[in-house]
């Protein structure tokens, strides 16, 4: 065992060697201060334990000169330490100004002492002081870095955590090895002193390899804990941000997050900033420039500096590429491919969640629109339709002159038309109202037989000679509780349509029943029928069943759409059964009230579930840019 001893000093000398190497390669690769600083660190801390070995394996027959520039690169790792603590969060000049005063001061006393000429020979008490002084010294400079390193591992994604964790770690364990060797005397020198050395030296190898190049495997272990997290959050901030600006700045967070960087932006295809934390406008244009003169996801220098502190990541969108862009932190010097491989993958979730958001606010706009328009249209078309109902009054009055029977019949037609004119004014101005959440019920009981008596009235100028109008009605009341005039635009809507799909005639039945407490009125025609698969889109707004046998029937698409939606204001519904060729069958369905007894106050009838409408696509208001929108 003891034989081993050796063995085991020289293979840990060798691989802090190598681990010094390792991190002068990777400065030599991205020439970043904070990895030179490392480098110099590591290098001349594993350059000391090299020649701390050669020392030992000669005898201690190396010269004088060997003791001395041990001591210097000693002195020399422990500033370094110090100063790549100082590239996450600016050093005090007093602090640094000490810890150079500290390590100089004590390496010269080291120096002027020297050291034992063999191992052999016991140190002097003033050889024990020195070395004592120069190892409190060079300990005290990285004590603070451990101490920093574990306080700003909190808070921070599970990969920074777990790195800066490691980092501190390895830190410590030579710091452990350095006051025990000092402070151990003569137990130092047992073997199972020494090993127990060995092992603690073997713990802060990969302790500080995972601080610095940790490999893809671990990575994907210690952020396994949050995954589940940022799907979730993935999955909200995708799916239920209100509008682009609102999108972009909690997608500009998440990037930050997702990597533990100090700094974010996302950039629109115009080159408008959408969302902007942690950094310059001016740094985020010149970066964001740069997405455009490269392809794919790339480590950048920020502008006014040399370091590669950057990834910009370009976002194809529909319009032209935009950019997302994540500046490092105090804590986050450590960009690699990792971390672009993450941002990229995050990034096609911000890309498609951006274009889905803008064809949102353009549908938005295309309803607001719509609205404005039925809106004004049904305003407009009023006035000069009350004009041509004015005088078709008085030609029929014969006000102005006697009508031959040819004027007699064109008047009817007109009369007819322009009846489904004021029909069709009536459906645009009910829509844009129900749009707008506008249309107000005055609800009233009323008897259902008298709405449906009014309906048939309505639409029978719009009936030919080739229909046949049938109305079926029970003895007693139907009593409902609504508004009159919206359920008599759905009556007249459902008779409208049995007459204008019924073109060759024929009969057009509508009766009135009332069955296990619901009120029905069914309009049964012998038309053209609707096939099967044309019925899931029969009440959609603007949506117009177009085949050969429908073609010469106009209308807008909203009749159907209006009128189911009235029924649903009044905690009823629509149903249609069809078939193409045959014939329609559509049963308009409302509570039933009790008819009231004299001197008994109204009461609303009981509400029904309705049945959930068709999906439509609503924009909610946003509240402090934070309430969902829904589809």
């Amino acid at each position: 065992m003891t034989a081993a001893l050796p063995i085991a000093q020289a293979a840990v000398s060798l691989s802090f060697f190598a681990l010094g190497l390792f991190t002068v390669v990777d400065w030599l690769r991205h020439r970043e201060r904070s990895r030179g600083y490392l480098a110099l660190a590591l290098g001349t801390l594993g350059l000391t334990s090299i020649l701390g070995q050669l020392n030992t394996l000669t005898g201690y027959r190396t010269g004088p000169g060997i003791g001395d520039v041990t001591i210097v690169l000693f002195i020399i790792s422990g500033y370094a330490l110090l100063l790549f603590r100082g590239s996450f969060i600016p050093l005090p000049r007093a602090l640094q100004l000490s810890a150079v005063v500290a390590l100089v001061a004590t390496g010269v006393f080291a120096m002027a002492v020297g050291a034992p000429s063999s191992p052999d020979i016991r140190p002097t008490a003033i050889q024990s002081v020195a070395t004592l002084v120069l190892i409190l010294a060079w300990s005290a400079c990285v004590i603070e870095p451990v101490v920093r390193f574990w306080l700003a591992a909190r808070r921070r994604p599970g990969v920074q955590r777990a790195r800066l964790r490691a980092l501190a770690g390895g830190y410590a364990a030579i710091v452990l090895l350095l006051l025990v060797a000092g402070f151990g005397g003569s137990a130092v020198s047992n073997p199972l002193a020494m090993w127990l050395f060995e092992i603690v030296a073997i713990i802060a190898l990969p302790l500080l390899l995972a601080g610095f190049a940790p490999p893809l495997w671990l990575r994907r272990i210690w952020r396994q804990a949050e995954e589940g997290q940022f799907r979730d959050a993935l999955h909200d901030l995708v799916l239920f941000s209100p509008d682009r600006p609102t999108l972009a700045k909690r997608a500009a967070e998440w990037a930050a997050r997702l990597v533990g960087a100090d700094g974010s932006a996302i950039v629109d295809a115009d080159g408008q900033i959408l969302a902007i934390h942690g950094m310059s406008v001016d740094t985020v244009r010149q970066l964001a420039a740069e997405a455009g003169q490269r392809r794919g996801a790339q480590l950048v220098a920020t502008p006014g500096s040399s370091l590669k502190d950057a990834v910009v990541v370009p976002l194809p969108l529909d319009a032209g590429t935009g950019a997302m862009v994540v500046v490092s932190g105090p804590f986050t010097p450590f960009f690699g491919a990792d971390e672009v491989s993450r941002l990229r993958a995050y990034s096609a979730n911000i890309t498609t969640a951006l274009d889905r958001a803008r064809v949102t606010e353009r549908l938005a706009a295309l309803e607001k629109v719509k609205s404005q328009f039925l809106n004004l249209a049904s305003h407009e078309l009023r006035s000069p339709l009350g004009v041509i109902a004015g005088y078709l009054s008085m030609l029929e009055q014969g006000a102005l002159g006697v009508l031959t029977e040819a004027g007699i019949h064109a008047v009817e037609v007109l009369k007819a038309k322009a009846l489904e004119m004021n029909l069709l004014v009536a459906q645009m101005l009910d829509a844009a109202r129900l749009e707008e959440g506008r249309l107000t019920l005055k609800r009233a009981q009323h008897d259902l037989r008298d709405i449906v008596r009014e309906g048939l009235k309505v639409v029978g100028p719009m009936a030919t000679p080739h229909h046949e109008l049938s109305l079926d009605t029970p003895e007693s009341v139907v009593p409902v509780f609504g508004d009159e005039d919206r359920l008599l635009t759905i009556v007249t809507n459902l008779l409208e349509n049995a007459i204008k799909y019924s073109p060759q005639g024929g009969l057009v039945r509508c009766v009135v029943s009332a069955v296990d407490g619901s009120a029905l009125v069914t309009v049964i025609d012998t038309g053209v029928g609707i096939s099967a698969e044309d019925l899931p889109r029969l009440f959609g707004r603007f949506e117009r069943i177009q085949n050969p046998r429908t073609s010469h029937v106009a209308g807008t698409g909203l009749g159907l759409y209006l009128s189911r939606e009235l029924a649903r204001q009044h905690s009823g519904d629509i149903e249609v059964q069809s078939r193409a060729g045959v014939g329609s069958t559509f049963t308009l369905i409302l509570p039933l009230m009790k008819p009231l007894t004299k001197g008994q106050p109204a009461q609303p009838a009981p509400v029904m579930e309705p049945v959930p409408a068709a999906p439509r696509l609503h924009v909610v208001a946003a509240e402090g840019d934070s309430e969902s929108q829904s589809a």
